[in-house]
């Protein structure tokens, strides 16, 4: 199936949820607030949630548990006479998701999650005990009594971060893990082995087992469910990739085992601390939607604002993040803000935002729902931890910067279009993360367009294929140099500008300062590596064209940080056209902070195209460059009327002018006939 056909299948009605706390329903004057909360704004209230628990603790005897499901089945009752259509049930702890509330809350009567250092988690189960799930099975089935139109499974499904780092290692998992090893293993015999850089097999089947016991897990959810009322939608919420893939990221196995039709992408951003941190959340849960199968067919993206603090998330933030999630393919939103029970005016600022914008998002689905993400792609893969190498000395459970998937993130803040779809877009490969590819994969990235680090040319080099970029590392420095472009006509007129990333300031500078040795003819060189009294020590970023008709760009010198100078910027975008042979769906032209997301029909006829002032400057003016020519042009903006563009055409497609857009302002153009 195309990704083109995948997307195809997703609805492009906009729904919005709201997530809503057990204080908030559990007690009359607390859902008597809610009601009138929810009744004034109907407008933006098409589902609600009910948390079934405030603790992250697990373990509710299921009398008490039961209590509260008559509670919350009346109140559901409440919520659709009140007009709401859809109202289920959010089951916040299956597994458990942190320690926590241990002191007073009844202990886990299974066994607990186990570490991989031993710890023992006190709020987390180990999901494969046969106590565990009778408990599980028991809970489900109370939940689907209680009549809900849906009910959700949270993220608490993975196999790591559960009060311990990783599990899960007790004795009923070691001993499943024998049956397939084909030898028993204790645990410190077994973290031995993951250690030992000849026991891929071994790495790999521990994935393996974490991937079925969730997917078992989760089947018997299904099967409860199902028993009680087969007509209740379920939908279970994920973790990013960027976080680990040690539970394997198959979401395929798992969405199928549930019988999942909604799903919940999940990912961290919660205040506004570091607002840019919501472009990594955003690409982050884009994966994860990339990675669905095609019978889930509704996918809300999560809005955070835990613990619930009003002035830590501006209504602003809340809309730009929304807004960049719809262009990331979600095709609704879940606002997890209403915690606890207060003042309405902690919820207010956040839902009359929400009103403001909510037929711009509608437009937005509505014209390119149906529409594939294209720009660069930073290529990762659910099997990274499984499949990754362990070299001599290094430990398989920590944590490496070169298995960091959103390395890369760093494009969108410098103008370049990042892409959650693989499709036909270009590809960006970052560190060791082409050690879990196959030989294939790789041949076929650097058959079209790739623009990669020196940390992943050290991976082609050890598998035979560095020829393919034609270059090789000459030596690697860790301090006391920079960069110089050379006139290269991709650097334009940033040729003779310097950059400096003073890498030995941010600690280990390893792969920061890689020289470059051609290998083949026709490398062209895009910068040289000086010392800091100007003496050249030898290329540090290059490109080639090579056998396969690929276009390569290799970088060696501090290639994720400080690409934010406008000679940087202006070289990088232009790389990025040459790897995509001027594919690429948009550039804007003024080194300003705008940030762009675009959705692109397959004959290239329609685009949208949403545009992010990501900076607290006003961009007075900004010149942008869209890749498909068109007769009709519009610009779309929350509590604007939409406005027709005056545009030139240019040998690729449109040119057009935007005008004074705020900071963190938000811009939408459509385009096509």
């Amino acid at each position: 199936m195309s990704p083109q056909t995948r997307a195809a299948q997703v609805g492009a009605k906009l729904k919005l949820s709201w997530r809503v706390g057990i204080t908030q329903w559990e007690h009359d004057d607390a859902f008597e607030m809610l009601l009138e909360l929810l009744g004034k704004r109907r407008r933006i209230v098409d589902e609600a949630a009910l948390f079934d628990s405030i603790t992250h603790h697990l373990y509710i005897p299921l009398d008490k548990y039961a209590g509260m499901m008559n509670v919350a089945s009346r109140r559901m009752e409440a919520l659709r006479s009140a007009g709401i259509g859809s109202v289920g049930i959010n089951v916040l702890c299956t597994i458990g998701h942190i320690n926590e509330g241990w002191s007073y809350m009844p202990p886990l009567p299974f066994q607990p999650m186990v570490g991989h250092d031993g710890s023992v988690s006190r709020s987390c189960a180990c999901p494969n005990t046969v106590a565990f799930r009778a408990y599980i099975r028991s809970k489900y089935e109370i939940v689907a009594k209680a009549r809900p139109d849906f009910i959700w499974v949270d993220d608490d499904i993975r196999m790591h971060h559960h009060g311990v780092a990783w599990g899960c290692f007790c004795s009923t998992c070691l001993a499943t893990f024998a049956r397939s090893a084909g030898r028993a293993y204790n645990r410190e015999e077994l973290l031995e082995a993951f250690n030992d850089p000849a026991q891929g097999r071994l790495r790999e089947l521990w994935v393996e087992q974490n991937i079925a016991a969730l997917e078992s897990l989760l089947a018997e959810i299904r099967d409860v469910i199902v028993s009680v009322d087969g007509k209740i939608e379920i939908g279970l919420m994920t973790a990013g990739p960027g976080w680990t893939t040690y539970s394997g990221q198959a979401l395929d196995r798992w969405f199928a085992a549930l019988g999942a039709t909604k799903a919940r992408p999940g990912g961290g951003f919660y205040s506004d601390d570091a607002p840019r941190e919501m472009l990594v959340k955003v690409h982050e849960c884009g994966r994860q939607r990339a990675s669905l199968p095609p019978f889930v067919t509704e996918i809300q993206y999560e809005l955070e604002n835990f613990p619930y603090q009003r002035l830590k998330k501006s209504a602003t933030a809340l809309v730009d993040e929304c807004s960049l999630a719809l262009a990331h393919g979600m095709n609704g939103i879940a606002f997890n803000v209403m915690g606890t029970p207060t003042y309405a005016d902690d919820f207010a600022h956040w839902m009359e935002a929400v009103l403001a914008a909510r037929s711009l998002w509608e437009k937005w689905l509505e014209i390119v729902g149906r529409l594939s993400t294209s720009g660069l792609w930073p290529a990762w893969t659910p099997g990274l931890v499984a499949r990754r190498k362990v070299r001599p000395n290094e430990n398989w459970l920590s944590w490496s910067d070169q298995h960091n998937i959103n390395q890369s993130m760093v494009l969108a803040e410098i103008g370049i279009p990042l892409a959650s779809d693989r499709c036909r877009n270009p590809v960006v490969l970052c560190g060791r993360i082409a050690e879990a590819l196959s030989d294939d994969e790789v041949r076929s990235f650097l058959a079209s367009g790739v623009l990669m680090d020196s940390t992943a040319l050290g991976v082609l080099e050890e598998r035979g294929l560095a020829h393919l970029a034609g270059v090789k590392i000459a030596k690697r420095l860790d301090n006391g140099v920079m960069e110089r472009f050379t006139d290269d006509t991709l650097n334009g007129s940033a040729a003779g500008k310097l950059r400096d990333a003073r890498i030995e300031f941010w600690g280990d500078a390893t792969g920061m300062g890689d020289v470059l040795e051609p290998s083949c003819a026709g490398v062209r060189v895009l910068t040289v590596i000086e010392d800091y009294f100007a003496r050249p020590v030898g290329p540090g970023m290059t490109a080639f064209e090579n056998e396969l008709g690929g276009r390569v760009v290799v970088m060696g010198y501090a290639p994720w940080i400080f690409l934010h100078s406008a000679a940087k910027r202006l070289q990088l975008q232009n790389v990025a056209d040459w790897i995509g042979r001027d594919a690429l769906p948009v550039r804007v032209e003024e080194p300003v902070s705008l940030v762009p997301v675009a959705r692109v029909a397959e004959d290239r006829k329609r685009a949208g195209v949403m545009l992010l002032n990501a900076g607290m400057d006003e961009i007075a003016e900004a010149t942008i460059s869209i890749r498909i020519r068109a007769q009709e042009i519009f610009q779309l903006a929350v509590g604007k009327r939409v406005r027709v563009l005056e545009h030139k055409y240019s040998y690729s497609g449109v040119v057009i002018r935007l005008r004074d857009i705020e900071p963190w302002g938000l811009r939408i153009i459509l385009v096509g006939d």
